[in-house]
């Protein structure tokens, strides 16, 4: 790279680091981004903010402290803290010196620093840089949103849905390497999301590479991979936006699934994935049409979609599932050949790794070889002294997403409650089949019958959510045995 060439600045850039639906609004979140351990927390007028992790006091962690009266507060001494960063009250210098308590306040050094932070697309965005500097700078760009919504025609309408955040373990330039060659579906993800048995299973037509200008432009990637899907992969555009969008548009833009693959740390990306498509807009009723469709049950319908969010979440799971693994163990293959040349690092003979070669020579050309990290952390071993992986560590749905998912998390409450139900019929059932045969009942008469078939389905309903619950936590993802 040449000295005075232009080198896209990772830091100065908005970064969506969770989604609005699934953040409890009364209580602070800790975060990280970079490296950078931080806190994201909702004031009285319903907007967000983001710290720094780390009380300006004694640096502790604010995350795990409370909003109380719509501000920050620390759970260890009660300082608390407005939008802006700065403490409004400490209680240790008020119960003796109010005085002394608002020189503190005035003070830089009693300020938490904060991150610009906005919400769009129902995404929360922070600005990975913190001070007066970064407030200025960060008006000076937007988000890079979902730009499907933007560019939808007059006579059409955009739908959206998914919603789905996971944090996985792996560097953030081998995931977005991943999503720009999807011809490794049809093996990775066999049964989940492709079929390596299929008649053109091997089949991927790279049709052209496209570089935008400048260090902000990114690159497309069109391609053919009608073998995994002939309705929805013929001409499919794979578009890369720096910092983290990355996006497949099928052609006509009937199809679109958006993620952004956010840099947490070195060793852990955060995934965003939402999908959709342009749709015709109904034409206008009149009359009882009219009537009708004002009755029609629209919002009942997307509350109930809002809700069952986690059936496509559990499929997203599984596609992530057969990655991981890969992954995790590139992300360490690579951190070990640190600053060789991908050209002679990969052997890429094929037209379905130009995608992969376009974003290395990138990352290598305009992206300064990728983001920075705070604190350099070196890639997670998951690894026992015996050189075992610890597969349930890092095939760990539960922490990785179902806990901080909103409708994950709840539908696995109603689970676990429906599977306590089922011991409690079953129980019951046996019960009464004991009775009816203390008053000498015979085996095959209605009464001990009937209790034998209660006990029965509910030992294999009982057997089908235990498995249902396994998705929300752990289902181990063994490629050969797919």
């Amino acid at each position: 790279m040449q000295a005075d060439q232009a080198v896209f600045n990772w830091t100065k850039q908005w970064y969506p680091i969770a989604s609005e639906m699934d953040l409890d609004p009364l209580i602070p979140h800790s975060m990280m981004l970079l490296g950078k351990k931080l806190v994201l927390w909702r004031d009285g007028e319903n907007a967000w903010h983001c710290f720094e992790d780390a009380c300006p006091h004694r640096k502790v962690p604010l995350s795990e402290g409370r909003v109380e009266e719509g501000e920050l507060q620390c759970g260890y001494h009660g300082w608390r803290f407005n939008g802006e960063g700065r403490p409004t009250f400490i209680p240790q210098l008020r119960s003796v010196d109010e005085k002394a308590e608002q020189n503190a306040c005035n003070s830089s050094r009693s300020c938490a620093p904060a991150y610009p932070t906005q919400v769009q697309q129902g995404l929360i965005w922070v600005w990975a840089e913190s001070g007066g500097d970064a407030f200025l700078e960060s008006t000076q760009r937007g988000p890079v949103v979902n730009p499907l919504k933007q560019t939808t025609p007059p006579d059409q309408f955009t739908s959206s849905y998914i919603n789905y955040v996971r944090d996985l373990p792996g560097g953030f330039q081998e995931w977005i390497e991943n999503m720009t060659d999807q011809s490794h579906v049809s093996w990775a993800h066999h049964t989940a999301a492709g079929n390596r048995h299929g008649p053109k299973q091997g089949y991927f037509k790279a049709i052209s590479v496209e570089e935008k200008p400048g260090v902000d432009g990114g690159f497309n990637f069109v391609f053919d991979w009608t073998a995994n899907s002939k309705t929805v992969n013929e001409d499919t555009t794979f578009e890369f936006i720096p910092p983290v969008y990355s996006g497949f548009t099928v052609k006509g833009g009937r199809f679109c699934l958006w993620i952004y693959a956010v840099p947490v740390s070195e060793s852990c990306t955060r995934l965003i994935i939402n999908a959709g498509g342009n749709f015709p807009k109904p034409k206008p009723a009149s009359g009882l049409k009219g009537l009708k469709a004002r009755l029609s049950p629209q919002p009942l319908i997307r509350s109930l979609l809002r809700q069952l969010r986690w059936a496509p979440h559990l499929q997203l799971n599984a596609v992530n599932d057969g990655d991981i693994v890969f992954m995790h163990q590139q992300t360490r293959n690579n951190r070990e050949a640190l600053g060789t040349d991908f050209k002679h690092h990969y052997y890429t003979p094929g037209g379905s790794d130009r995608g992969v070669m376009a974003w290395r020579k990138w990352l290598a050309e305009k992206g300064g070889s990728g983001p920075e990290y705070l604190g350099g952390e070196s890639a997670e071993s998951y690894r026992a002294d015996s050189g075992r992986l610890d597969r349930r560590a890092l095939l760990d749905r539960y922490t990785q997403h179902t806990v901080n998912c909103k409708a994950c998390s709840q539908a696995l409450k109603q689970v676990q409650l429906a599977r306590k139900g089922l011991v409690g019929s079953g129980v019951a059932a046996f019960l009464a089949l004991v009775a009816f045969l203390g008053r000498g009942s015979l085996l095959l008469s209605a009464g001990p019958i009937t209790s034998l078939a209660a006990a029965a389905i509910s030992a294999v309903a009982f057997v089908q959510l235990q498995r249902l619950e396994n998705q929300f936590i752990f289902t181990d993802w063994v490629n050969h045995e797919k």
